[in-house]
């Protein structure tokens, strides 16, 4: 009997109806594919219609429909190419080479003085609660031109007060940002006023309603000419305010790098192009364009330290007040500055002694050893301060090198701390008095260094370098804490002194040995000492001999070797730069954290499966084998697109039902709660992997018992720099260093391009043993959306653990990487600021003499 003729077997029954099933599925998804695509259409439709109607609404098409026949054809006839034309000449100009040369040109001109680097007056915003009413946002691009470009959202108010040349004239150019033209913003109005001592108050203002007339979107500039007088400057107080002329949520009113312009005297402008001339005989045309390129962040560089000097160089009675403080220092311990001489040129060893001698601090005392000079002119420099009494000098027969000289000027010395000093350099006046005040206030430091700058060969100073706290990874990257240096004197003896054999690295390699006898390790912020910039000189050239290179790497491998550490040292990124490449201890399991919403998202305009793609640039990428996926997801689960990209992983989705409004802290803990490794990595869903090493770099960190958490280096699809790291109180509570920058841009002293220690890091790629999370108590759910990742940081800090970036974890972030409008969590700041507030506002790796108005470590005059 055909058993057909009765219908399907039981099994074949199953058979179709899995069948029906796998089809209704199929059915379902192209179904809510073709959905997102219809809404990303829409979208898209709704604003171009919204463009349309802009601009036939506008006067100028409205001028234009009034034409009749052949007046029409004429007018489209001219009108299209006249449009393309000024479309590419406005591209053209703010292409980087016809950019940088017109701002030569101009700089050539023109001398400035921005108010991005004026500290201003006040300010007051509608927005009281909002920190980030009022700030520089960095470079804006309004139809091809870029600017620096300061927020004050309406209805808000800032005021600068400032001296400038009579006759100066103010300029500047306002726009609403562009990610708010379709958002419908209320028409903002824009005034300045330039008040002037004796003289009546300047004022200008316009209004722009960029969602009604198209010509309002763009720059539109303002100048506000000075009156001439007789006086050479003017004191003037500006103030710049814009308000709403309705709700005020969109409105994101901008200015332009507001400042004021003078022309340079014909005598500057004849020396300026006297050195373009001499640039280009020296170094031919690549070396006048590199010159061109610079000028703006040279120049910028330049004003900005001549402004931090006039307010923190000590002037003659601040220098008799600290040497009547001196007097009533609890502790007056004895400094021995310590000076190894050879051959140096009369001029400076001269000018490195009578730096000393003019200490505000006068309990100090000079060991000079000359390491057998064959210039009798230096000879004869040191013999004219022999009878000094706070001066001795000490004469070798035979040349030994710079470890040996400086070993037999320690043998003369008797002071309780020792200060290096080489022989061309120099001492601020306020040195040693700084160090003795911090040692009253820190007894127990052992060693301390603090900030540099150097002086070329007028004398003049330039290259400040503003350093970080006490960093141990940072420093077994480089010799970053070079001068001064000040180390208590049997600390010093514990350590072996200096070693014959490590030559231009001879520093370097006393503090590798210093940091294992010690961790009492202080930063003093403040320039204390200025290296002669010679040519040739490691101060001219950064590692301009390649023989302290070579010293540098055989001092951290002699390092690494007592410290038992399993690792290879390797060539860093730069110059000068190096890596401790450690090895990874067994093969421990490693958790990726994936919190997702767990839906396709439309990217220009089609559906986008970014969690699927995420994962398989994981798993095809990591050269890391043992690892596992756990799927933090909303109620709705993943779409069979991420579920096929996990097949033949070990993975476990969570489908967490979280009750209430969207709280990312809690998905995180409910997440790492099923995780099952020993260390943990946060990893958002829209990242994707560059290196394959990216696990294993940060598991070289993540494994060390003094590190809780690592950071890793996350750029734009389009290779700018995301996140190399977070510094606390700069545009708020922190922000991302060097946010936005080149990709390839080495950050300030090579900062992102080198393993270094931050106080945070962001949770989109985070690294932390299990044990750290736990003992800690995960993130913290009262920071629902903003700040948990720092609050974390900050509570694993804390505990006693070290916060780490690598920049050799590599990954794409695809977060959005243009200004929006996107309200922070005001709350949360308010409670960051009740729990860590002084931590905010002193970030130990964060020098005290940068800004904190822009995330890019430039100086606060």
């Amino acid at each position: 009997m055909n058993p057909h003729l009765y219908g399907p077997t039981p099994g074949a029954r199953d058979r179709w109806v899995d069948l029906a099933r796998r089809l209704q599925q199929r059915l379902d998804r192209r179904l809510a594919t073709e959905r997102v695509r219809l809404t990303g259409l829409e979208q898209e439709s709704r604003a171009l219609h919204d463009e349309l109607d802009l601009m036939e609404g506008s006067a100028g098409r409205r001028l234009f429909l009034s034409f009749r026949g052949k007046a029409i054809r004429t007018a489209l006839a001219f009108a299209h190419p006249a449009w393309t034309a000024g479309s590419a000449a406005r591209r053209l100009a703010g292409r980087p080479p016809l950019r940088a040369t017109t701002g030569a040109l101009t700089h050539l001109r023109y001398r400035s003085a921005p108010l991005r680097l004026v500290t201003p007056a006040s300010q007051t915003s509608s927005h009281p609660a909002d920190f980030q009413a009022i700030r520089w946002i960095g470079p804006m691009t309004i139809r091809h031109r870029s600017e620096e470009a300061l927020l004050c959202h309406p209805d808000a108010t800032i005021t600068y007060q400032l001296s400038v040349p009579a006759g100066s004239t103010f300029v500047t150019a306002v726009a609403l940002s562009p990610h708010v033209w379709l958002q419908h913003p209320p028409p903002v109005r824009f005034e300045i006023s330039v008040a002037l001592n004796g003289r009546p108050t300047l004022t200008r203002s316009v209004s722009l309603d960029p969602r009604r007339r198209y010509t309002d979107r763009r720059w539109h500039p303002i100048r506000i000419p000075l009156p001439s007088g007789d006086e050479p400057a003017t004191d003037v107080t500006v103030t710049l305010s814009t308000s709403a002329e309705g709700p005020a949520a969109w409105a994101w009113a901008v200015f332009a790098d507001p400042r004021f312009i003078w022309r340079r005297p014909a005598t500057e402008v004849r020396a300026s192009l006297r050195a373009a001339v001499a640039r280009l005989r020296q170094s031919g045309p690549r070396g006048l364009v590199d010159l061109v390129r610079g000028l703006d962040t040279t120049d910028r560089e330049r004003e900005l330290f001549a402004l931090w000097m006039a307010r923190h160089t000590p002037d003659t009675g601040a220098l008799t007040d600290m040497a009547e403080l001196s007097k009533r220092f609890t502790a007056q311990p004895l400094i021995s500055v310590v000076t190894p001489v050879y051959n140096t040129d009369p001029g400076w060893l001269r000018a490195c002694i009578e730096s000393v001698r003019r200490q505000a601090y006068p309990r100090w005392e000079l060991c000079l050893c000359d390491d057998a000079s064959t210039r009798s002119d230096t000879v004869a420099v040191l013999r004219e301060y022999e009878s000094d009494p706070q001066i001795t000098v000490r004469y070798l027969t035979q040349n030994g090198g710079i470890s040996r000289a400086t070993n037999a000027a320690l043998e003369i010395a008797s002071g309780e701390f020792v200060a290096m000093l080489d022989h061309d350099d120099e001492l601020t006046p306020d040195a040693l008095f700084r160090v003795v005040e911090h040692l009253n206030i820190h007894p127990d430091a052992d060693m301390l260094y603090s900030d540099e700058d150097k002086l070329d060969l007028t004398g003049r100073r330039c290259d400040p370098y503003f350093k970080p706290g006490w960093s141990p990874e940072h420093f077994l990257t480089c010799m970053y804490t070079c001068h001064l240096m000040v180390v208590r004197r049997t600390i010093l003896d514990a350590a072996g002194r200096f070693r014959q054999g490590y030559e231009g690295a001879q520093d370097y390699d006393l503090v590798l040995r210093l940091m294992q006898v010690t961790n009492r390790i202080h930063h003093i912020p403040r320039i204390l000492y200025h290296w002669r910039k010679l040519p040739g000189s490691t101060a001219s050239a950064g590692m301009a001999k390649p023989w302290a290179q070579d010293a540098g790497r055989l001092a951290i491998e002699d390092y690494v070797r007592r410290a038992g550490l399993d690792a290879e040292v390797a060539p860093g990124d730069g110059t000068g730069l190096f890596r401790v490449r450690r090895r990874v201890r067994g093969r421990p399991l490693v958790s990726v954290v994936v919190p997702t919403a767990g839906r396709l998202r439309p990217i220009d305009g089609q559906p986008a499966d970014l969690l699927a793609a995420c994962i398989r640039s994981v798993i095809g990428k990591t050269s890391y084998d043992r690892y596992e996926f756990i799927i933090a997801a909303d109620e709705g689960g993943v779409p069979q697109s991420t579920r096929d990209a996990l097949e033949g992983s070990h993975h476990t989705v969570l489908a967490l039902r979280l009750d209430g409004p969207f709280n990312f802290s809690r998905k995180i803990n409910a997440a790492v709660a099923a995780a099952s490794g020993e260390h943990i990595v946060l990893f958002n869903d829209d990242l994707e992997v560059i290196e394959p090493e990216w696990m294993t770099a940060m598991l070289e960190y993540s494994q060390e018992r003094e590190i809780g958490a690592v950071g890793a280096k996350l750029l734009y699809p389009d290779g700018r720099l995301q996140h190399v790291g977070m510094v606390l109180g700069v545009v708020g509570i922190a922000a991302h260093a060097f946010h936005q920058h080149p990709g390839t841009s080495g950050g300030y002293s090579s900062s992102a391009i080198c393993v270094r220690n931050y106080s945070a890091v962001t949770a989109a790629c985070l690294m932390s043993r299990r044990e750290v999370f736990d003992a800690v108590g995960g993130f913290d759910e009262r920071f629902p959306i903003d700040f948990n990742d720092v609050d974390y940081c900050l509570r694993v800090r804390q505990t006693g653990y070290r916060i780490v970036f690598t920049p050799y974890a590599r990954l794409y972030h695809h977060e959005s990487a243009s200004f929006g409008p996107r309200t922070q969590d005001v709350a949360g700041a308010e409670e960051m600021r009740r729990r860590w507030g002084a931590l905010i506002d002193q970030d130990p790796y964060y020098n005290p003499n940068l800004t904190r108005a822009f995330p890019d470590y430039r100086i606060q005059p």
